[in-house]
């Protein structure tokens, strides 16, 4: 939908929009905290892990096959936490 059409649609989720909202700038917040107390490229390989959790969502909750591009996904993401931590 566009222009005024949609107010209608969004009054009724207004507070879903303003937690979602809250909890996107809180974790802004903390990766930015974060970066100041460890070396940012150990920071934005923890950052990636999100998208493990959003592999184990998908197939865990929504029932998504567990492709091999998933998995290999996941693995270079892994792959990349732990150079990280050893660099």
């Amino acid at each position: 939908m566009r222009g005024p059409g949609v107010l209608p649609t969004l009054i009724g989720h207004w507070r879903v929009g303003l937690i979602g909202g809250a909890l996107s700038l809180s974790a802004y917040g903390i990766t930015i905290w974060a970066m100041t107390q460890a070396p940012i490229a150990l920071v934005a390989a923890l950052r990636e892990t999100s998208v493990l959790f959003a592999i184990a969502i998908g197939v865990v909750w929504l029932k998504e096959p567990l492709r091999r591009e998933r998995l290999v996904a996941g693995g270079l993401i892994l792959g990349g936490v732990v150079l990280s931590h050893w660099g």
